[in-house]
């Protein structure tokens, strides 16, 4: 008889830091059930998003293309989308039963995009009057459970630092509804004869900071050992300034603000690593008909959070808090000779990877290469360098990786930052001053950017900042 297919199974959080992961080295997280299982495959520990905002970052996901292939290189919930080929639709084609669970943030909302079924919900927060969040499952089914009032009645900004428990029970949490219906189409609801793709998408540790209070509580009490990083480029001042709303990106903030955002966000994750858990146990469950099943997990998340690095907050910019993602593949059943990776890796790998993992043509016009040759222990340079953008409301961007190196470009300003990730992987010092650097490195974001005609990037106009401060981001 012929090998089984393996499941595949693609778990994404949203606005998760890469060092928000105990085995990513924070002291203070609790996630010792992501830990155990980025340990059991390959964690790659550059991960990065290409375009550091939601619905960009997801299109990336779906198509395995660069933003400015798919055609969205900002924030736009209106901006047409149209795919060739999307992932779940190559393996649906390929022989795979598709399902997601949780947030695909496209539009029109219910459009299926190569999923079978759908169980959507692309946040906790109750906008009824919004075309473009109206469609909500996890609110519908509050409602058949006699929920007496709205779910954010808690006051918590959808974008904002404030954070508080959840106020109602556990299991009516979205980050446990989402893993509840997880199970159910995992254990009862899927084809047993054929092999199933499931997006498990959940909108945590994206604000509202809402954790259960169990998980709030644990955090709270380690406060004081949180502290953002600030570059000695940033306004020395974490002094309170009156009028800064919830969601202001950028501050100065207070510590103490932060250390409370810290708490709801931190609890966010801790939930999170606890309901895979119950995903996979339930799944595997002791005795059980399914202990020989292959599948392939793959975690990461579509961005990250800053969360009061250099007095910022949410995410849009290059900055490591903002870019720099987990990214690990793992699975049970199936051949992964465990490794760390220090390949430059992006959620344009995602399709290939799953492509070739299950066993689909991965078709011409994708941006992103297959990291299954280093799931079998292989050599494989993924790329030289990688490079990320984003445009639109915030400062325009292009940022490049290459080695240990960033560089960052901004449009509008012509100013330029470097750093050195590995001397300095909190970029509290900019280094671009170094000519010599910053010669080659200008040399690498041309390429990047031949037949761009969306900007100008004329290596006569721009401004190193020398570890100055970059205009636009701290007006007060």
């Amino acid at each position: 008889m012929p090998e089984p297919r393996p499941n595949l199974l693609l778990i994404t959080t949203d606005q998760q830091r890469w060092d928000a992961l105990g085995y990513n080295g924070n002291p203070i997280l609790e996630t010792q059930n992501l830990d155990r299982l980025a340990s059991s495959g390959v964690n790659f520990t550059r991960g990065y998003t290409t375009c550091p905002t939601c619905i960009a970052a997801r299109r990336t996901i779906l198509t395995g293309q660069a933003p400015a292939t798919h055609g969205l290189v900002g924030y736009s919930e209106e901006a047409p989308f149209d795919p060739k080929f999307t992932l779940p639709q190559l393996l649906r084609d390929a022989g795979y039963q598709t399902q997601l669970v949780g947030k695909l943030h496209q539009m029109p909302q219910r459009r299926r995009f190569g999923f079978e079924h759908m169980i959507l919900s692309n946040g906790p927060s109750f906008r009824p009057d919004s075309k473009w969040q109206k469609e909500n499952d996890w609110i519908d089914y509050l409602r058949t459970v006699n929920v007496p009032i709205e779910p954010n009645f808690h006051g918590i900004n959808g974008n904002g630092r404030l954070a508080r428990p959840w106020p109602l029970e556990e299991h009516l949490h979205q980050t446990t509804w989402l893993t509840s219906q997880a199970i159910e189409f995992m254990t009862r609801k899927r084809d047993p004869s054929q092999p199933f793709f499931l997006h498990l998408s959940y909108w945590a540790p994206h604000p509202p900071l809402i954790p259960p209070r169990d998980y709030y509580d644990r955090y709270v009490r380690r406060m004081h050992e949180y502290r953002p990083h600030h570059g000695t480029w940033v306004p020395k001042s974490d002094a309170w300034v009156p009028g800064i709303a919830p969601d202001d990106k950028f501050g100065p903030f207070r510590l103490e603000e932060i250390q409370n955002a810290m708490a709801g966000y931190y609890g966010l994750i801790n939930h999170i690593d606890d309901q895979i858990q119950r995903l996979l146990e339930s799944f595997y469950v002791y005795g059980g008909s399914r202990g020989a099943e292959p599948m392939y997990v793959l975690f990461t998340s579509d961005h990250g959070e800053m969360l009061g690095d250099h007095h910022m907050f949410r995410k849009t910019v290059a900055y490591e808090g903002s870019a720099h993602v987990p990214f690990f593949i793992s699975g049970r059943n199936v051949p992964i000779k465990k490794s760390s990776s220090d390949e430059l890796v992006c959620l344009e790998d995602i399709l290939p990877t799953l492509c070739e993992l299950g066993g689909a043509k991965i078709p011409e016009g994708v941006d992103g290469k297959s990291l299954a040759p280093i799931l079998r222990g292989e050599k494989l340079k993924v790329r030289e360098d990688l490079h990320g953008e984003h445009t639109g409301k915030t400062i325009g961007h292009h940022y490049l990786v290459h080695k240990k190196h960033k560089y960052i470009w901004y449009v509008d300003q012509n100013e330029e930052q470097i750093f050195d990730l590995e001397e300095d992987p909190f970029e509290r010092v900019d280094i671009s001053g170094n000519r010599a650097l910053l010669k080659d490195l200008r040399s690498r974001m041309s390429k990047h950017l031949q037949g761009r005609s969306d900007f100008s990037y004329d290596p006569k106009k721009l401004k190193p900042l020398e570890n100055g401060q970059p205009a636009g981001f701290w007006s007060r």
